[in-house]
């Protein structure tokens, strides 16, 4: 068999595990239809925006009922020290360790407590959203593919321009003879990492458009909606408050700056939980072994620029309120999220 065959066969295995692995770990758990839908808007904005949006949204409705007042340049303070709700009790927790109020510290804290992570755990159990450990295995096997093959594809075209691949006149040039191979490789373990990027499943994608139709102006009529439910399906962007919406966006704004600083410096231990803005997406780095649930439902975001553990770590927002457990099952604890994998 030659070099070319060797490398032809080699990536088509790997293509063909990886789409396997990929579709296998994909799959959505068969639920009730009954616990698909959801009325909460912390479940809701955990659908929507993962913890960021539940943080934003908490912050929104305490600011508008005047429990808590939002000012430049980013500092917060409280009013009225009156929590309806463990997220509530966990952003005035938070509060209590921020010295100065600093929004982007806060907002960290929060996302990062138990009563915040406990709400993507209960909502994985009832089958509308995937653990942050699943597929993990096959995202990683997707960026060595992907890395693996554009080496490939650069190794041919040196090997061709050298002429150490013992290419002639009358023979094909190796690099163009590999190129559907690499080619392949790439696309394939591509696709499989964009498989990846969304932890809705079906059921939960359902309940969140269920839960945008029953919102939405038209069918709230005349009432007014409150900030929370308002900032849980559209984000910070539609705070209606132009103040506490540009300090909330400045606040993400400032995660991302200090999440790519973490990635460049090559902190892994920052970097484990954080990855890009702080309500786009959702963390897939695989630097650390705990993984939270961090950012939404469709892109690349991390839970602030402390890694999980110490007192920056899971629960270093808040404590253990009523609302979350510090089981295993939780993100309490030294996992920072739920450390099972499905």
């Amino acid at each position: 068999m030659s070099l070319a065959q060797s490398m032809y066969l080699a990536v088509i295995l790997s293509s063909l595990v990886l789409v396997i692995g990929t579709v296998r770990s994909r799959r959505a758990p068969r639920i009730r239809l009954v616990d698909a839908p959801t009325h909460d808007v912390w479940e809701i904005a955990f659908l929507a925006g993962g913890p960021g949006r539940v943080t934003d949204a908490a912050i929104a409705g305490m600011q508008e009922d005047g429990r808590l007042a939002v000012g430049g340049p980013g500092a917060v303070t409280v009013r009225r020290a009156v929590a309806h709700h463990p997220v509530e009790q966990a952003v005035l927790d938070a509060l209590a360790r921020t010295p100065g109020g600093a929004l982007s510290r806060l907002r960290g804290m929060v996302m990062r407590s138990p009563a915040v992570q406990e709400i993507g755990d209960r909502l994985a159990d009832r089958g509308l959203m995937r653990r942050p450990r699943r597929g993990r295995g096959w995202r990683r096997m997707a960026h060595v593919q992907v890395a693996a093959s554009a080496v490939l594809l650069l190794g041919g075209l040196l090997m061709t321009i050298t002429g150490t691949a013992g290419d002639d006149a009358f023979t094909v040039p190796f690099v163009v003879r590999i190129a559907p191979a690499a080619i392949l490789g790439i696309v394939v373990g591509s696709l499989c990492k964009l498989a990846h990027r969304s932890r809705l499943t079906p059921a939960g994608a359902l309940a969140l458009r269920a839960a945008h139709a029953a919102n939405s102006p038209g069918v709230v009529g005349g009432a007014v909606r409150s900030a929370a439910i308002v900032v849980a399906l559209g984000g910070a962007a539609l705070v209606a408050d132009a103040v506490l919406r540009q300090q909330l966006l400045d606040a993400q704004s400032a995660m991302a700056t200090a999440a790519g600083v973490s990635a460049a410096s090559g902190d892994t231990g920052a970097s484990s939980t954080t990855t890009s803005s702080g309500d786009s997406g959702w963390d897939f780095s695989d630097g650390g072994s705990d993984v939270s649930w961090c950012g939404s439902a469709d892109g690349g975001s991390g839970c602030g620029s402390s890694g999980c553990g110490g007192s920056s770590g899971c629960g270093g927002g808040s404590s253990c309120s009523s609302g979350s457990s510090c089981s295993s099952g939780s993100s309490c604890g030294s996992s920072c999220g739920s450390s099972s994998s499905d």
